[in-house]
C-alpha cells in the first residue's frame, strides 16, 4: 500500500490480552469452508512459502529500483502456471512492461567532482572524483557548479528547545556546509534527542531545509560510522548469498538430463545473473566501506521543491580536510559532541570547495505479471480481476517510513501476504469453477511499482489485455496478513449496489468483525480501477508500526487469520465469476481515511453500561493502573473525546501511538477525576 458491536459488556484486547481463538463450529465464530481440512492446511503451508519467499532476504524488499523485482516476478510467472493458469495474453507472455520514472540518475563523471584547495602551500589540492569517494544524491538540485568556503556544522541541526544550534558561532552563509547524517548521542538513551530514538532532527529533508535557511550553497554529507558499519556487512551478506546462490545452480546444472535444453538455458542465465551481481556488488564495496551513500539511498527530492547541490563524500576525505584546517579528525570531533552534548562546529579557514554535480532523469523498467483463468459459457466473454501488488520499498529511501534507514524493508505485509493470497485465491478458482457451465473469465495480476503511485494498476487499465467494459469487477488485496481483534476491512462495498449484501453474506461462515467503506477510492490498485468506471472491493487488516519499515517481516504474519481471509475473498471471487446479473457501477465519495491498527495499550476491559463506559478489570503495572485508576471508575473522557460506548474508545485509541501521553477524567464516586496515562507498546498476542 502507497504512503497513506455492543454488548453488555466487552473484553478489548486493545486493552487487556484477551484469548484470539474463534468458535470454528458456529456462524458467530466462523471458521473458513476447509478450516481443519487437508486442503486448508496445505493452503497455509503453500501461503507460507510464498510469503517466505517474496519476504526474503535475498530479495531485498522488491523495489522496482532493484533488479530483484524480476527475481519476484518470475516466481509469480512460476506459480501461475504450476497452478494452470493460461501466461501467454501479453505478446505470448505473462509479462505487461512498462517504464516507471525514478526521478535521478547520475551524470558524467567529470560533472561529478569536488576538489579542495587550500591557502596552505604545503598542503596539495584534492580532487574526489565520482565513486571514488563521491557520489551525488538525489535529494539534491539536479545540476551545480559552485565554488565556496568551507564549513563544519556538525549534525547540521538547530533546536532551540533543545539548547543546541550547530550553526551557532560558524557562517554559513555561501558556503559548502560539511553536515553528519543522524544526530547526537544515538546510542545514548538518556540524550536528549529523544534517546536511541530519531527525532526530526535526524531526518535528511529537515538537515536540508536547515542548511538552506543559513544561506548554505551545498551540502556535503557524512555517513555515520554506525550505518557504514551495516552497509559493509549487508553487502558483504548479499555477495555471500549470490555466491551460495551460483553454487546451487551450478549443482542444479550438473544433475540435468541432457536433452533438458530450455531448462540448462535457464539455469545458466541466472548462473550469469548472479555472476554480473557478483561483480556490481565487489565494485560498489570500496565506496560502501568509505561511508559513500548511493544516489537514492538518501531519498529522492520531490518535484518543484528546491533544493541544493548534495553530494556524499568518504569519511576519510572530510577526517583528512579537518585535520589540515582544524587540527582535529573526524572521529574526534564526532565524540566530543557525543561525549558533551554540544556543538563542534568549525570554519576551514583557507579552504575553497569547488563542487560540480549532475543528476539525470532515470527511468526503470518493470511488469505486471496476469495469469487467466479461461470464462466458459454465456459469462466468457466478462472478466473479473482479483489483483494484488508485489512490490515493496527495497532497502528504504522512497517509501520508507523509516528516515534515515538504509535496510531490508522485507515486505512480509506489504504486500507478499496479498500476493501470496492470490495466488491461492487462483488455486481455489481453478477447482470450484471447473465443474460449471458457465463463469466468467478471471484474471489474476500481480501489479508492479505500486508503491510508486499505482503505477503498474493504472499502466493496466490504459492498456487493457480484455476490455475494461467488459470487466464486471476487480477485487484487491494489499496488507491481509496481520488481522488482529478479528477485524477485516472492506473498501468498496457502496461501488456497486449488490456489493454489501455480497459481502455480509459471504461473511456469515467466517464471522469477521467487518468494517465496511463504501467508498471505492483509496491508496492502492483497486482506485485505479474504480477510477475507469469498475467496481471494486479491497480487502485490508490495517495499518500498523511495522508498515513501510524493516521491521514488516515474515514472523508478524498471523496465518490463521490469512487463511481465513483467502478463504471468504474465495467465496466473494466465486460469486462475482458466477452471479447471472452482473454488478452496477456506483459512484462514491472520493474521502477515505486509512483504517489503522490499535498499536498502543492502556491496559484496561471495559463493559459499556447504557450510555457509559465502565472499567471493569486492570492489568498490573499497566498505563491505567500507574496512573491511579480503580475497577469500577466510569471512563467519560479519553483525550479530547467524550465516551458513552467502547466504540469510541476504540477509536480514539487508533489515533494513538506507544509513549504518548493521553488525558482521561473518571467519575468514581459522584467526583470527577482526571489523570495521564503514558501509553506503551501493546504486547504480542
Amino acid at each position: 500500500m502507497i504512503v497513506t458491536r455492543h454488548g453488555l459488556a466487552v473484553c478489548l484486547s486493545v486493552f487487556v490480552l484477551c484469548s484470539r481463538g474463534y468458535a470454528q463450529d458456529d456462524a458467530s465464530g466462523g471458521g473458513s469452508a476447509v478450516s481443519g481440512s487437508a486442503s486448508g492446511d496445505a493452503m497455509e503451508s503453500q501461503l507460507r512459502a510464498d510469503i517466505k519467499f517474496l519476504a526474503s532476504e535475498e530479495l531485498r524488499g522488491r523495489s522496482v529500483t532493484d533488479e530483484t523485482i524480476e527475481v519476484a516476478a518470475g516466481y509469480l510467472v512460476e506459480r501461475m502456471q504450476g497452478i494452470g493458469l493460461k501466461t501467454d495474453l501479453v505478446g505470448g507472455k505473462a509479462r505487461q512492461p512498462f517504464s516507471v520514472k525514478l526521478g535521478s540518475s547520475v551524470g558524467d563523471a567529470e560533472d561529478n567532482e569536488l576538489t579542495l584547495s587550500t591557502d596552505d602551500e604545503n598542503t596539495d589540492t584534492r580532487l574526489v572524483r565520482l565513486n571514488h569517494g563521491l557520489m551525488p544524491l538525489a535529494l539534491g538540485s539536479s545540476k551545480a557548479n559552485v565554488i565556496g568556503p568551507v564549513v563544519f556544522a556538525g549534525y547540521g541541526i538547530t533546536a532551540p528547545r533543545l539548547e543546541y544550534d550547530d550553526y551557532a558561532g560558524i557562517d554559513a552563509d555561501g558556503a559548502i556546509v560539511i553536515i553528519l547524517r543522524k544526530e547526537p548521542q544515538t546510542s545514548d538513551p538518556e540524550s536528549k534527542f529523544s534517546g536511541t530514538q530519531n527525532t526530526r532532527h535526524a531526518f535528511f529533508a529537515t538537515k536540508i531545509q536547515n542548511a538552506i535557511k543559513h544561506g548554505a550553497k551545498a551540502i556535503l554529507l557524512v555517513n555515520d560510522p554506525a550505518s557504514v558499519r551495516e552497509a559493509v556487512q549487508a553487502v558483504r551478506e548479499r555477495i555471500d548469498q549470490e555466491k551460495s546462490r551460483k553454487e546451487k545452480l551450478a549443482q542444479q546444472l550438473q544433475q540435468l538430463p541432457e536433452d533438458a535444453s530450455n531448462v540448462r538455458k535457464s539455469i545458466e542465465q541466472k548462473i550469469a545473473n548472479a555472476n554480473q551481481m557478483i561483480k556490481s556488488l565487489g565494485d560498489d564495496l570500496p565506496n560502501v566501506e568509505q561511508g559513500v551513500l548511493g544516489v537514492t539511498d538518501a531519498g529522492v527530492r520531490p518535484e518543484n521543491q528546491p533544493s541544493i547541490p548534495i553530494v556524499s563524500v568518504a569519511r576519510d576525505v572530510i577526517s583528512q580536510a579537518l585535520s589540515d584546517a582544524a587540527g582535529t579528525e573526524l572521529a574526534a570531533l564526532e565524540s566530543a559532541i557525543d561525549e558533551t552534548g554540544s556543538p563542534r562546529s568549525v570554519e576551514l579557514k583557507g579552504v575553497t570547495a569547488t563542487l560540480k554535480a549532475e543528476l539525470r532523469p532515470s527511468v526503470a523498467n518493470t511488469n505486471n505479471v496476469l495469469g487467466l483463468l479461461p470464462g466458459k459459457g454465456k459469462l466468457a466473454d466478462q472478466t473479473v480481476v482479483v489483483g494484488a501488488h508485489y512490490d515493496h520499498v527495497g532497502m528504504g529511501g522512497y517509501g520508507s517510513l523509516a528516515p534515515g534507514t538504509i535496510a531490508i524493508h522485507n515486505g512480509a505485509d506489504d504486500n507478499a501476504s496479498g500476493t501470496a493470497a492470490m495466488l491461492a485465491i487462483a488455486d481455489r478458482m481453478m477447482d470450484r469453477l471447473s465443474g460449471l457451465e458457465s463463469h466468467r473469465r478471471v484474471l489474476f495480476m500481480g501489479f508492479s511499482a505500486e508503491e510508486r503511485g499505482l503505477l503498474g494498476s493504472q499502466h493496466y487499465v490504459k492498456n487493457p489485455v480484455f476490455p475494461l467494459e467488459s470487466t464486471v469487477a476487480m477485487v484487491n488485496l494489499d496488507m491481509v496478513g496481520r488481522l488482529r481483534d478479528n477485524e477485516l476491512t472492506i473498501y468498496g462495498t457502496g461501488s456497486a449496489p449488490t456489493f454489501d449484501a455480497l459481502v455480509e453474506t459471504a461473511n456469515e461462515p467466517y464471522g469477521f468483525d467487518l468494517f465496511k467503506v463504501a467508498s471505492g477510492y483509496g491508496p492502492s490498485d483497486h482506485q485505479s480501477f474504480y477510477t475507469a468506471g469498475v467496481p471494486v472491493l479491497f480487502f485490508f487488516t490495517g495499518l500498523h508500526d511495522n508498515y513501510h519499515r524493516p521491521s514488516d517481516d515474515f514472523d508478524k504474519i498471523e496465518f490463521g487469520g490469512l487463511t481465513r481471509i483467502t478463504d471468504i475473498v474465495s467465496d466473494v471471487t466465486y460469486e462475482l465469476a458466477t452471479l447471472e446479473q452482473r454488478p452496477e457501477y456506483a459512484e462514491t465519495e472520493n474521502r477515505v481515511r486509512v483504517r489503522r491498527q490499535i498499536t498502543a495499550y492502556m491496559g484496561v476491559s471495559l463493559a459499556n453500561r447504557d450510555d457509559s463506559v465502565v472499567i471493569s478489570g486492570l492489568v498490573q503495572g499497566a498505563p491505567a493502573e500507574r496512573a491511579g485508576l480503580k475497577t469500577g471508575d466510569t471512563l467519560k473522557k479519553l483525550g479530547n473525546t467524550s465516551v458513552k460506548n467502547s466504540q469510541q474508545v476504540l477509536e480514539v485509541m487508533r489515533s494513538r501511538s506507544p509513549g504518548q501521553k493521553i488525558p482521561a477524567t473518571v467519575e468514581r464516586d459522584g467526583e470527577a477525576i482526571s489523570v495521564m496515562l503514558e501509553l506503551v507498546a501493546r504486547p504480542e498476542g
